[in-house]
């Protein structure tokens, strides 16, 4: 069994400017396609939950501006 000390390096070129690119066929497209739905999926969850909590203050104390010193919109 060869060491990894007993290899000689191999420096691979890269080749610049070399660029290939060929169209995907639909079955290739299925992975992207469901990995772009299931975060579609999961940012509109996300959402629907901050949209439908509790608020934590009663409105009458959230529309007042100094809810905080306990006058009510004054």
């Amino acid at each position: 069994m060869a060491l990894p000390t007993d290899r000689q390096p191999r420096h691979t070129a890269r080749l610049e400017g070399y660029v290939y690119r060929r169209s995907l066929a639909k079955r290739e497209l299925l992975p992207a396609i469901g990995v772009g739905v299931a975060a579609g999926l999961a940012a509109f969850y996300v959402t629907r939950l901050f949209l439908e909590r509790t608020p934590l203050l009663p409105e009458e104390r959230r529309l007042g501006k100094h809810h905080a010193s306990g006058r009510a919109g004054g």
